[in-house]
Order: C-alpha cells, then structure tokens, then sequence
C-alpha cells in the first residue's frame, strides 16, 4: 500500500540532497564498469544499452541511501525502504522453498492448484526467473545455490538499465563464470518463449526439473508461470509453442510488482468468517445502504479471497498469481493513515488554483493571487489534515482498516468512498467495523457515499451529481486519498483530478455571482424569454420534429460547410461560441446561435462579425447571466436557468413564489455545445446532428476551422494555442483510430454521452465530426445525410414553438425581486462580519472558531430576507474558509509561523470582504468587463 516515492524521500531536502550526490557518483561509476563487463561478457547486449532510452522507470535515491526503481509516470516504487535486505530475505526464502515444475513425471503428488516446493539443492540444473529488478538477487542467489543454467526473462529493458546503475554485474559474471553457470538474459522478452527457450536448451542439455524464481509479479509472466504449474509433469504441453499468453488485465486481477509473496512459495491460509461482525454489518447495510446489501447478498468472490496469512493476519489473496495484497495489515494501515494526515496536500485541488488572463482583475482571482506566495512548498509539506474535514474522496478500501483508524481521528462531514473491487469490499465486511462507522456519520449528521463496482470511469458522474447536492464549490475544500494503486483506477482519478479542476475553475465566486445577478436582472427587465418548465402545453408541436444541426467551430467544420448549406432550409441550424464567425464567413446564417459564459469575452469574439444586420437575423440561447452586450447583438434571446448557480437561486426562488416556474439545465458546461445539446434535449427535439464538435484535434496547430477568429487573415494563429493549452491527451476518433484532446473537453465528452444515455431510446444523435468517438452518438459522414417526411414552413414553425414553450414578459417580477434587497441589512451584515476580524487569534483553537462564527453568520444571512450576502459570498467564502482551515489545523505553541501566515491570509480576506462589498454597494447592477478585444489588434 505505502508503494510510493514520497513515502521513502527524506524530508530534509539538503539531507536528501546529499544522499542523491553520493549516488550520482556511485551510479556513474557503476554505470561504466557493468557496460565494459558485458562487452566482454554478454557483447550482443551492449548496442541494446546504449541505444535505450528510459520509458518507464528509473533509479532514485531514498532517505536510507540505497536505491530503488520507481515509475516516474505514477511515482510507484517496488522496493520497501532497503532493497538490498529485502532481496536476501527473498533468496533466503526461495533457498527455504523453492518453486519447481518437471518436464516429465507420470505421477507427481501435489494437486494440480498447488506448486510443488522443496529446499533448493545445492546443485540446480536450470532456473528460470522471472524479473530482473534491480539484479541483487543474482550474486546473493549465485553465492547460495550452484546453477548450470539460469534464464532470466526481462519486458523492459528500463529494468536493465536501472540494474546497471545500482549493481556490480562484472562480480555476477565472474561468480557465473567461475561456477560453470550460463546465463541466458532474455531481454524485452515477458516469458512467452518459455517453450522455445527449454525445447532449445534440452537439445544441448539433459534434465528434467525446472525451478522457478519469481522475483516480480507482472501480467504475462504470472499466466506464464501458471500455464507452467498447471501443466508440470505434461512435457509435450509445457514444449508446445502454440501457447499464447493473455495477460492479468482486468482491474481486479492487478497485483503490485512487488507485492506479498512474489515468490509464489506460500500457501494461503484458511478462510476467515467472522460470523458476527459479518452480519452486523449486513444489517448496517440493508440499513443505509439497501441497494449495496443486495449486491453483497449475491455477491460470490472471483478473484480474491479473505484469508489469514503466514502471521495469521487478515489478508486478501490471489489464487492464480498466488499473490497476498498486504505485507502485514495492521502497519500499513497505520502508516498509510499517518502520512496522509501528514501530507494531506498531495492531492489537493485547491492549493493550486489559478486564473486566466481575462479575469485576474477580478476580486476573487486578484485575492488568491496574495495567498498563492504565503503556501510556500515548505509550509504545505507542513500542513495537516484538519480534524474536521469538509469533503473527503477515498479510493481504496481493501479491507479497510485504515478507514476504521482514519474515521476515529477525524471527523469527515461528506465521506466519498469509492472501491472498484467487490471482493475486497465484502471481505471488508468481516475485518472493519463498517456498522459503527455508519452510526457515527449518522450521529455526527455527516454523510458517506459509497461508490462500489465497475472501474472507476463514473466517478466524475456519480462524484459530480452528489457535490451538485450541497454546491459544486465544495470541491474547493475536498481532500483526495488513494489508499493504494490500481492502474485502471489510478487513471481514472487522474481524469477525475482534472476534471474537477475544470469544474473548480469554473466555479461560483463573488464576481462571477454579483455579475450572474446584475445580468440576470438585466435580462428580466429587457423582456429575455424564458423557457417554462412545464413542457406539456408544446410537446406535440411539429417544430419538435425539425432535424438540428449542432455546429461547433471543430477542424473538421472545414470540410462540412457543403453539407451544412445543402441542408440549411430543411434544418434548424445552432451555431456553438466561435463556430458563428466560421459560419458567417461561408454565408450561412444559422438559426440560432448559443453562448455560455457570462462575462463580456463573448462580445468581443461574436463582435468580429462586423455585419450587425447578420446578427440581427438570428436569435441568441443561453443560460441566465448572458452579457447583456451580447445579448443586444441578436433580434431575440432565449434562456433558461442554470442549476446551482447563486443567481439562479436568487431570482428563481422569487420567481416561484409568483408562481412561475423557468426550466433549469444540471450539466450546461464546459463547453456550449453541452449547453446547446442539453437546452435542446429539454425543449424536446428528438434528431441531432454534430458538426465541428470534435472536442480535440489530429494536429495541435489546427485546433479549430480555420474560417474562425481563432486564425487571421494569413493563417496565423490569433494566439499560440499549443503553449496555453498543451499539445493534448490521446482519445479515440471518431472517424480515426486516434486524436487529442484537453482536460474539459474530455470532461465535456462524458458528459455529452452522459445527456445522450439519459435521453435514451427518444432521440437519435449523429456525429458527423472528424473528432473525439462520442458514445450514444451514431458516427455518420455527412455526404450520408438523409432526411424523409421533414416538415414544411421552418421559420412559422419556430415562431409557433417560441411563442408557446416561453415566458416572453417578466419585466415587472425581475424588478419586483430586485427590489427586495435590502441595502441597509447588507451594510450591517458587512459591519457584523468585520466585527469577526477583529476576534483574537492566537491559538489554533481561536482560528477554527472564527472559521466556524464566520460560517454561521453567512448560514443566519441565508435565512434572512433582503440580505444577498450568501448568495454573493457563499464560493468564496468556501474557498477562503477552507484554505484557513487548512493552516489553522498545523497551528501550535512549538511552531510560530502557521499562526503568522493565517494572520496573512485573514488580512488578506478581510481585504477581499470589505472591497466585494464596497463594490456591489457602490453598483448593485454592474455588467462584467472583460475585455480580449486585443486578441484582435494584431
């Protein structure tokens, strides 16, 4: 579980420093001196060597100055703390029981599931081993056990390189040599030839048994290993070269490198039942979790088992790859728990929150940038894990007793535990206490989710749908914990990472709020239609069954304007952000046009079509909070709420009690064709088409049409798109094996396919765009369009559609529910919330507590009618509260410096409170202003 590079790197810097310098030279040295023996040793290797280029792994130095192998993508590591006593327990233990199979035996007495084992010999004809790793085991192996040949498979000659790098293979070769001992290295090999090699060798050699020395698990090597076993004694089997080796590739069957019993020399123990703490855990589960109860009644274990281990500990065992999840549970567990509380920050989303260009001057963003320089890398490597945690995302259960421990430290408001394993979590059910951590959440009014099952590419989805519950800001303040490594899963926390960073960034702060409410005021009273919620008045109607092109300003537009044209009277054309330029610059003018962002950029980008009576032909969809700018370029305006937003919450609660209720959108973002498709969805059009919605790019260096602002007149880019947004994620196309793609287009991918799947089997959607595959979306080249019994007269269909699917006058409500802010009760809230900076604070205690009066004056505010401060300060004051959370947790008498610093971030947020209030007093109903109009001038 603790497998990896920050568990084992000293934390004094310059003491790691030093121990890194010491190995540099040692490394170099080691380097040199094994390349010359195998030019004189193994010479056909050494073009191999110096050809390589490290893809995967790599030599670090650790805190006890040996070193280890580490993926440098993951940060995994194989070794414990001392590779080098851990290898000669290894060969000890192999000396004690070594592994063996016979090529021809009529009768041997073990069970076909059961390896034969027996002390090592003194003299072994041939040993295959599996895995090189480091290669300490050769000379420890060589000086115990006489070997005549010894084949040694290794896939990645990265391995290799890190064993040249870290052991003296010249000594292993002249041991070899001296013993009369072959070495055959078979390099980028996985063992698949393990037939071939011993067919070979037993032309030139006579024997008959084979032992087999696993040093690591890996996918191929452990079928290869088990075909071996299963087949002993079987000599025409076990020389067949017809075998083909399918990994261990599902997310259950992953087994670390270097995890318990890598050797494959111990049984498993008998089976642990825990009869009673089993079934009261049962009963907690048919009690909180019902559904979960009835998966675990059925549930039967496929792949791993609840098992005592050699100590007589609980443990999980793998029987094909004869493989134990834990060294020893109850240390782990505590050091697992230990270090995260210590570093909580790892994988902390907030820490590192930034802005773009366009809104540093922003309040909110130019607040953050005064705090960045106060979490100094030293002062988060010292931040701890508050003992009352906001929201907190767990990946890994296994038999969860770091759960027990962490739950009995900590109190977690909203605890997200996420297993994709069922077995560990029903054997979880005979180790942990899961009843008394239910009753405790109960008792304290916290909240457990628990995500089981599949292989972690809902998390966004089902993660996303709860913080939508208590607001998306939460995830400011949401702590991640992965409790071990799973590749599936570990991917897909990386894109839940990102994906949340999007949702962050796009986030509920005091601008975007106080703007959210002057522009929705604004629309109110300019006579904006609004879409109704209740759809049954306009179902039926004939518009519906009008086909929709959705374009966005992908590359593959280019290729599609034909197409778009050759349809445009029979279809309802939406163009998506800066796909309108495209379209105008083709003389198509597009039914609609949508936007999502409420800040100004929108008016800048729609303004570079200079021709205003274009514009006027065609109506604007958006959600409440479009600029009003923006919205004055177009002949009409069509919205609906946005869920969760504060303005939303501020005019549609006043709407509601007027008895008018507006349509709200969950999912409309990152990008507007999410908004465009899911707007159209509730409308309750039914055929969709995809245009330049490829949500990623073949070529970095044509990202969008080159019919768009995004390209000048020369071809140029408008700005240097790879450098602000990166080269890209590799994706499946649509139309191509592979394209790429970014962070929030991929999170606006699953949420696409997301609409789609709930819509189900009532609409159908093409995608006839060269980018990402979109499931639930019909890949569909346009040249194969083709249309039957489309209704006639578009435009007085449309007109009949509008009329009746929106409210087309709430002037007088908009003003009405302005009109109940109470100016005065604001300035008084402002003096009653400055009154709190002024608290003493001089002990960590004296900081929770001014957090805690802080949040509970804005949940009194909530309550209290005519005063917007939570519906402008709610985000914000998460953040800021979570960030002082933070510090005020590692506050103490032996160490100043968190107390210093959480002055620093008060003072900071006191500036912030006084300049958001100062400001929405001084203009209630300010439009944003945002300005990339010199993205142009160029």
């Amino acid at each position: 579980m603790l497998k990896y590079i920050n568990y084992q790197l000293n934390t004094d810097e310059l003491a790691q420093s030093y121990l890194e310098q010491t190995a540099a030279k040692n490394i170099k040295h080691y380097l040199q001196d094994n390349i010359a023996a195998f030019s004189h040793y193994m010479p056909s290797v050494v073009p191999l060597i110096e050809q390589h280029s490290m893809q995967q792994y790599s030599v670090f130095c650790n805190k006890s100055g040996e070193l280890n192998i580490v993926d440098f993508a993951t940060g995994r590591v194989w070794y414990g703390p001392t590779p080098s006593t851990e290898v000669r327990t290894e060969v000890e233990l192999f000396c004690n029981a070594a592994p063996f199979f016979e090529l021809d035996a009529a009768d041997l007495p073990f069970p076909s599931n059961v390896w034969p084992i027996e002390p090592s010999p003194k003299q072994i004809d041939v040993l295959v081993m599996f895995g090189l790793g480091l290669g300490h085991q050769l000379s420890t192996l060589l000086q115990s056990v006489s070997i005549k040949y010894l084949i040694i498979y290794e896939p990645n000659v990265d391995t290799l390189v890190c064993s040249l790098q870290s052991n003296n293979w010249r000594k292993i070769f002249e041991v070899a040599e001296n013993m009369g001992c072959h070495i055959f290295l078979q390099l980028d090999n996985d063992g698949s030839t393990v037939a071939e090699d011993l067919t070979e060798l037993s032309e030139a050699a006579a024997f008959n048994r084979v032992y087999v020395y696993r040093h690591y698990f890996h996918p191929v090597m452990d079928q290869v290993i088990l075909h071996l076993m299963r087949h002993r004694g079987d000599k025409q089997e076990l020389l067949s070269s017809r075998q083909q080796f399918l990994p261990f590739d599902e997310v259950q069957d992953y087994v670390a490198e270097r995890a318990g019993n890598n050797l494959g020399n111990i049984v498993s123990g008998s089976k642990i039942h825990a009869k009673s703490l089993y079934e009261k855990n049962l009963t907690a589960l048919k009690k909180y979790y019902p559904k979960v109860h009835e998966e675990i009644i059925k549930h039967q274990p496929k792949h791993w088992q609840l098992v005592k281990d050699i100590a007589g500990k609980p443990n999980l065992y793998h029987g094909e790859r004869r493989a134990f999840f834990y060294q020893h549970i109850w240390d782990e567990s505590a050091q697992l728990i230990t270090y995260f509380t210590q570093n909580p920050y790892k994988d902390d989303v907030l820490l590192g929150q930034t802005s773009v260009d366009k809104f540093q001057h922003y309040i909110h963003y130019s607040h953050i940038a005064k705090t960045q320089p106060l979490i100094s890398k030293q002062l988060k490597q010292k931040i701890h894990l508050p003992e009352e945690v906001d929201s907190l995302l767990l990946f890994g259960v296994a038999l969860g007793k770091h759960i027990e421990l962490l739950t009995a430290k900590h109190k977690i408001k909203n605890f997200y535990i996420c297993e994709p394993n069922l077995d560990f979590f029903a054997a979880s059910l005979r180790v942990t206490d899961w009843s008394a951590i239910f009753e405790q959440a109960e008792k304290n009014g916290h909240r457990i989710y628990l995500n089981l099952g599949g292989d972690g590419s809902t998390y966004f989805y089902d993660l996303m749908a709860q913080f939508y519950q208590v607001g998306a800001y939460s995830i400011a303040n949401t702590y991640m914990f992965s409790a071990y490594y799973n590749h599936k899963m570990h991917q897909a926390i990386a894109n839940l990472r990102a994906e949340l960073k999007v949702v962050l960034a796009l986030g509920e702060y005091y601008d975007h709020c106080r703007y959210g409410i002057a522009h929705t005021h604004n629309s109110l009273v300019c006579g904006h239609k609004f879409l109704k919620q209740d759809n049954q008045h306009f179902r039926q109607l004939a518009a519906l069954e009008l086909p929709v092109f959705i374009v966005g300003n992908g590359p593959s537009l280019d290729s599609s304007f034909e197409y778009i044209l050759q349809h445009r009277e029979q279809v309802i054309v939406i163009s998506c952000g800066t796909a309108l330029y495209s379209l105008y610059k083709k003389g198509i003018t597009p039914d609609f046009h949508a936007e999502v962002e409420q800040n100004r950029s929108t008016y800048c980008w729609i303004s570079q079509v200079k021709d205003k009576a274009y514009l006027k032909k065609i109506r604007l969809i958006s959600v409440n909070g479009i600029h009003p700018e923006t919205a004055d370029l177009f002949c009409d305006t069509l919205l609906c709420f946005k869920d969760g937003e504060s303005s939303t919450n501020f005019f549609d609660r006043g709407l509601r009690t007027r008895d008018i209720h507006v349509a709200s959108l969950s999912y409309a973002y990152p990008t507007v064709t999410n908004l465009v498709l899911n707007y159209a969805l509730r409308v309750g059009f039914k055929v969709f088409y995809l245009f330049g919605v490829d949500l990623g790019y073949a070529d970095v260096r044509y990202h969008h049409s080159q019919a768009s602002a995004y390209y000048r007149k020369d071809g140029t880019e408008v700005y240097d798109y790879q450098q602000t947004h990166g080269g890209g994620l590799p994706a499946i196309g649509n139309f191509q094996p592979l394209v790429f793609t970014k962070p929030e287009f991929d999170m606006s991918r699953k949420l696409l396919e997301q609409a789609i799947e709930k819509a189900g089997r009532k609409v159908e959607v093409y995608n006839c765009s060269n980018g990402v595959r979109i499931k639930g979306a019909v890949p569909l080249k346009p040249e194969n369009i083709l249309f039957t019994d489309v209704p006639k007269n578009k435009e007085q269909l449309l007109t009949e559609l509008i009329a009746q699917a929106f409210f087309d006058d709430l002037r007088e409500q908009g003003s009405a529910i302005y009109g109940e802010i109470d100016f005065d009760l604001f300035r008084q809230t402002k003096q009653e919330w400055l009154a709190l900076f002024d608290m003493d604070i001089n002990t960590q205690e004296q900081a929770k507590n001014f957090v805690s009066e802080q949040w509970r004056l804005l949940q009194r505010k909530a309550r209290q009618a005519g005063d917007p401060t939570f519906f402008l300060f709610y985000g914000s004051t998460n953040y800021f509260g979570g960030l002082m959370t933070k510090v005020a947790a590692c506050i103490s008498n032996e160490d100043e410096e968190f107390l210093r610093v959480f002055h620093q971030v008060l003072q900071v947020w006191r500036d912030y409170v006084v300049s958001a209030c100062d400001a929405f007093l001084l203009q209630p109903l300010k439009f944003d202003d945002v300005d990339v109009g010199h993205l142009f001038s160029k």
